[in-house]
């Protein structure tokens, strides 16, 4: 049976070169980001599992990249089915990746919203929550996504030399999915931190003017690190989630839009270590570490130039 060729335009390879590029930098930071996790105990909770479900996807995209961006620059020939459902991933798992890490990071909101104001560990208390909500999170992005092509609300646009991406038949759909994939999850993100840092600010009913200090210093701590994670994580992350469905993904507009997508992949080990300040303080530690090792190895060694001396 013969093959098709995977192949890119070289316009379209010379405009992909700056997003191999932020891929390359996003792996090596996603790798440190791991390997510290893997060396602090500290970091292996419960309580973090929703920030690591998000930061697998993130390796999941960095993977996907590669893969085609691998098989198109070495133009391998495929199997024409095979290369009909390389091309159907193609076009429709980053949208089902970005889909997954809005609900991932609304449901992180959620717990932390259920341990703040109400005081419960869900992780702990409702680990059958947490098991159904992990299935749904996952599952539901994925029939979306096959429904609206077995039904013909979507369609696979493909061309020779050119990635394959989706074309909306409708502009309900579209409708649907901006509703979806940004408006409900966002605004309820943002509806349910106002009310975490609305109770953690309150100070009803308290007389004690040292209690009251540490309840607005609570308040800071948990404004100012969630303010800088939504707002840089929102201007990253937001251009490619709004345009995709009405810009193609090989027009300039879409090649910068998924390259800010990319840029938002290689920083999330940053933002996750500014909205959770466990990160921080594991690298301080390992810092502090490695400066300890270096005098103990400094200090011998000028002690022996001083004797030579």
């Amino acid at each position: 049976m013969s093959c098709i060729p995977m192949v890119w335009s070289p316009s379209t390879s010379d405009e992909l070169s700056s997003t191999f590029i932020v891929c390359i930098v996003a792996t090596v930071v996603h790798t440190l980001f791991w390997i510290a996790i893997f060396g602090f105990p500290s970091l292996k909770q419960r309580t973090m599992l929703w920030l690591y479900d998000y930061l697998l996807c993130d390796l999941l995209l960095l993977i996907r990249f590669f893969l085609l961006y691998g098989m198109r620059r070495e133009q391998l020939c495929v199997n024409p089915t095979f290369r009909t459902v390389l091309c159907y991933y193609e076009a429709s798992s980053k949208f089902y990746m970005n889909t997954v890490q809005a609900y991932l990071l609304l449901a992180l909101t959620t717990s932390r919203y259920f341990q703040i104001v109400y005081n419960r560990n869900v992780y702990i208390e409702n680990v059958r929550s947490i098991i159904i909500s992990h299935f749904l999170i996952f599952v539901l992005p994925a029939v979306n996504v096959a429904v609206q092509f077995l039904a013909g609300w979507t369609l696979l646009w493909r061309r020779t030399g050119s990635s394959c991406d989706i074309q909306y038949v409708s502009v309900f759909v579209q409708i649907f999915n901006l509703l979806t994939i940004y408006i409900i999850p966002i605004t309820t993100n943002l509806l349910l931190l106002t009310l975490c840092i609305r109770h953690a600010s309150s100070t009803r009913g308290i007389q004690s003017e040292q209690i009251i200090i540490l309840r607005r210093k609570h308040q800071r701590t948990l404004l100012y690190p969630t303010v800088a994670f939504y707002s840089i994580w929102l201007a990253l992350w937001s251009p490619y989630v709004l345009a995709f469905q009405f810009i193609n993904i090989n027009s300039d507009s879409g090649t910068y839009t998924s390259l800010m997508n990319y840029v938002e992949i290689a920083v999330d080990p940053i933002l996750i270590a500014i909205l959770d300040v466990r990160f921080l303080k594991a690298w301080q530690t390992a810092w502090q570490r490695i400066r300890g090792r270096r005098q103990v190895i400094v200090a011998p060694v000028a002690q022996k130039i001083k004797t030579v001396m």
